[in-house]
């Protein structure tokens, strides 16, 4: 089977979509399959192109076999909603114009939100050839955009959510990774397409490193740990606050991170001893300290309802790590990590209860290791195996 993958994040980046994506072609790889991918330049999570990509505009790659097309995007050096939504665009337009391998055409072509242009993309490519798609929804990135306030242009969004539908249906299929997600997306494209709750997966590399680790040292006590993105939707520096408020506990807060909202992090984070503010880890660092906390923080905004579900919770869930998520109950986090018995959840801004977490798990150092325990046994529901092979029945069914 000949399998075209769009996807913005690849390798080089790791984190988010880039480290799933590239796990995902080299599944298909290994199975036989011809896989090849159109993406773009390494810029995520720091929005910033490498030295050796700047000024470029198309490189045909090879990654372990993998034959990868990089076009031109524009990185804003300053992420905000309208500049991100030009450099939407900007990836829409290098797609449309150089988004194909001359001379092999795929069987079938899987792509994903929250980028919506390699979406939008699709109604676009191929124009005489009837090739069946499959959209991966990770994140409602309309709604969220517009709820959060990251884009302020009210007078537009009916018409983005009608492009964000057109684009959602030009897939025959459509999977999304939390069931509240799935309901969402069957009210945007409607009846006619095949709907699927498909979660992310612990991918390949990640898997082994805990392996090789083992379980390491025992944990540090009173120690939260934050890694990933760091832009709006997180809402990080509110939280900051909330955790001054409730007077910490005794607790500290381990944070490495990049992305748009990294320097107002920083700000809010700056003379404030409880903090420890770092760069991102590679993956060997990132699992030794997923094993030496006392628990991993996850936050969100307010409000985000059925939008997204934070990647950051499978590798805490893999290396047995239990879950401060903080966020609404009803959101996929919420009802994920209630589901798993894993952590403790908390509304956004609720001070009190906060505060109350924290002791507990001080007092009680016994809970945090039983809901370390069913966190690792809930990371058997995102097998890498079993995941990306129902993916590849689906695409199989499509291609035939």
């Amino acid at each position: 089977m000949k399998i075209l993958i769009y996807t913005n994040l690849f390798h080089p980046d790791e984190i988010a979509g880039a480290s799933l994506y590239t796990d995902m072609a080299r599944f298909f790889r290994d199975q036989g399959h011809d896989v090849r991918v159109v993406g773009t330049f390494g810029y995520y999570p720091d929005w910033c192109l490498r030295p050796e990509d700047r000024g470029q505009w198309v490189r045909e790659d090879v990654f372990e076999s993998i034959p990868v097309k990089r076009v031109k995007m524009w990185v804003p050096a300053k992420p905000t909603g309208l500049t991100r939504m030009l450099s939407d665009f900007s990836f829409f337009l290098s797609i449309w114009i150089s988004g194909r391998f001359r001379g092999w055409s795929p069987d079938v072509i899987l792509t994903a939100e929250p980028m919506l242009s390699q979406c939008l993309v699709q109604r676009f490519l191929y124009p005489f050839k009837k090739i069946p798609r499959l959209i991966i929804v990770q994140d409602f990135v309309v709604d969220a955009a517009l709820e959060l306030g990251i884009l302020k242009l009210p007078l537009i969004s009916h018409g983005l959510r009608w492009m964000e539908r057109w684009a959602l249906r030009s897939a025959r299929t459509l999977t999304s990774i939390s069931e509240p997600m799935v309901e969402k997306l069957r009210g945007i494209v409607g009846a006619g397409r095949r709907l699927l709750y498909i979660p992310n997966w612990i991918h390949v590399s990640l898997e082994e490193e805990i392996q090789r680790q083992g379980d390491g040292a025992p944990r540090a006590s009173g120690v939260l740990f934050y890694s990933g993105n760091v832009g709006m939707k997180q809402g990080l520096p509110q939280f900051l606050a909330d955790f001054e408020t409730a007077g910490s506990a005794g607790w500290s807060i381990r944070i490495h991170g990049g992305g748009a909202n990294i320097d107002t992090l920083r700000e809010a984070a700056a003379e404030k001893e409880f903090i420890a503010l770092g760069d991102l880890l590679d993956e060997p660092e990132y699992v030794r300290a997923l094993q030496e906390v006392s628990a991993c923080l996850i936050t969100q905004q307010p409000g985000v309802s059925a939008n997204f579900l934070p990647s950051k919770l499978l590798p805490a869930l893999a290396a047995g790590t239990p879950v401060l998520a903080v966020c609404d109950a009803d959101s996929p986090l919420g009802r994920e990590v209630a589901e798993g018995q894993c952590g403790a959840i908390v509304a956004p801004g609720d001070v009190d209860a906060l505060k109350s977490v924290l002791e507990t798990w001080s007092s009680n150092p016994d809970q945090l290791a039983a809901l370390g325990r069913n966190a690792r046994r809930h990371a058997e529901k995102f097998s890498r195996g079993n995941i990306l092979s129902r993916f590849e029945s689906e695409l199989s069914a499509l291609a035939q």
